[in-house]
């Protein structure tokens, strides 16, 4: 009878620490730091309990409230007396996987003494992409002309990295190139050698192994392959056309498959 009469004392005790623990809890509702997000544009961190005091609202603050890996120089501002922003001062890495842990110092003004799950942070920028390709012929005559290969990424790649990944293959054969880029670069460009100018099209693939990074990236990125049509350089097409507008005037741009001269 006497142990039963110390378990209940303990029973309770354990309950009523266990509810307070719980109740000194502050919980993340919402988070934009997660999946892919934009190089450039703030993070937002909203709790389920008001943390911060009326005179700490709108004000830049250096406090690491949260530690980002790797690391990310920027300033933190509490939006709300629930909602923490961070703004980076420089556009996150390319192609990279981040984590963040909240820290204690969210809580200091505040009744709570823990954050709960707050270094299940994850989150990650954009993977590298050949968005497109694109061939010109380049020459001054149709019969002299060299087609030339123009590959767009997302982001800047070292075309020494990309050259020993890359592979061209013209009407199903493995066709020689050389490359015209020579620093990183968003666009690669290269000229594909032993093709002699015919009045028809050719098609073409161009691949890219798996593996290669951009510039200061990290994340390596999946294989590439992208069909593309060599045509006539006998015959003028259109390859691309872009529309931009600068608030005063539209600018229509236009790629065709051929240089143009002023006579042309």
């Amino acid at each position: 009878m006497r142990i039963k009469a110390i378990l209940v004392p303990l029973i309770a005790f354990g309950a009523i620490f266990l509810s307070s623990c719980k109740k000194n809890a502050v919980s993340l509702s919402f988070t934009n730091a997660k999946g892919e997000v934009e190089q450039l544009g703030n993070l937002v961190f909203r709790f389920n309990y008001s943390l911060a005091k009326d005179s700490m609202l709108n004000a830049w603050d250096s406090t690491e409230y949260i530690s980002f890996s790797p690391d990310i120089p920027g300033k933190f501002r509490w939006a709300g007396p629930d909602e923490l922003v961070f703004s980076p001062s420089q556009p996150l890495t390319p192609a990279t996987k981040y984590t963040a842990s909240i820290k204690s110092a969210v809580l200091r003004f505040s009744e709570y003494n823990s954050v709960k799950n707050g270094d299940k942070i994850s989150f990650n920028t954009s993977a590298l992409e050949m968005g497109n390709a694109q061939v010109i012929w380049i020459g001054e005559s149709s019969t002299s002309a060299v087609p030339q290969v123009d590959l767009f990424f997302n982001y800047k790649v070292n075309p020494e990295d990309l050259k020993n990944k890359l592979k061209v293959e013209v009407e199903g054969k493995k066709t020689e190139f050389n490359l015209i880029t020579i620093s990183p670069d968003n666009k690669v460009s290269l000229r594909l050698n032993g093709l002699k100018a015919e009045d028809k099209d050719l098609d073409a693939v161009v691949t890219i192994e798996s593996g290669l990074k951009p510039e200061k990236g990290n994340m390596t990125a999946d294989a590439f392959k992208m069909p593309v049509t060599i045509s006539s350089p006998y015959v003028l097409s259109v390859q691309n056309l872009e529309a931009e507008h600068d608030g005063t005037e539209g600018i229509v741009k236009v790629t065709t498959n051929q240089q143009l001269t002023g006579e042309s």
